[in-house]
């Protein structure tokens, strides 16, 4: 036995067992319109509804089916796709960047795409080979220091905090040095290259109190 689906015209071959266990009503395979298959069984394969027949009245619980419905609901995933992925990009852009898992891969796109990532940052990946801090002829001190860019890629120069001690090892003073305030005027570049060692240096006009003492980190 035979029906076909008044809205899409797909024949569907049916079974008694069929009949017996949705009790004539199908949902099209095709369209997923739902309908009753008694309307239009035969014992033959149909060619689709005959020209001029209605078809039959949607059952009460059936939705109305509108044209291009499909079309609309994909158009409203992908829509709802791509402002999630902008929500993504926007949110959590900067820290995929920088995690080394991930921007490898990035570049990649990019490349395609023909954007730049942000300039890659991971204090972990800084060493400090060296750290000074003296009192000079003209009573001011230098700061000192030297690190490497271990990181795989070029990173941007660390901000420096450099905290004073007194003789009892107590901070009484402290300034952050951003990589304006160290890196020479002609310098063009911003970025350590990887593997690559600089030396940082700074003078400190000399305090009130006497130094016992200094600490810094990057930041």
């Amino acid at each position: 036995m035979y029906t076909v689906c008044p809205d899409c015209q797909k024949v569907h071959a049916l079974t008694l067992e069929q009949l017996r266990s949705d009790r004539g009503v199908m949902r099209c395979t095709n369209c997923s319109s739902l309908f009753d298959v008694l309307e239009f069984i035969s014992e033959s394969k149909p060619t689709g509804i005959a020209k001029g027949e209605k078809p039959p009245q949607p059952l009460p619980w059936e939705p109305v089916k509108t044209a291009g419905r499909a079309a609309y609901w994909h158009a409203g995933l992908i829509a709802g796709l791509l402002l999630l992925a902008a929500q993504i990009v926007y949110f959590e852009g900067y820290a995929f960047s920088q995690n080394p898992a991930y921007r490898p891969n990035l570049e990649k796109i990019c490349e395609h795409l023909g954007c730049r990532l942000p300039v890659y940052k991971n204090l972990d990946d800084f060493n400090v080979l060296q750290g000074s801090f003296a009192l000079q002829p003209d009573h001011n001190y230098a700061f000192h220091a030297v690190i490497t860019n271990q990181a795989e890629y070029p990173q941007a120069y660390p901000t420096i905090k450099l905290t004073l001690l007194d003789y009892n090892e107590k901070p009484f003073a402290h300034r952050v040095f951003y990589p304006r305030d160290y890196l020479p005027a002609a310098n063009g570049t911003a970025v350590i290259a990887p593997d690559a060692t600089t030396e940082i240096s700074l003078t400190i006009a000399a305090p009130a109190t006497k130094v016992g003492g200094y600490t810094f980190k990057l930041i």
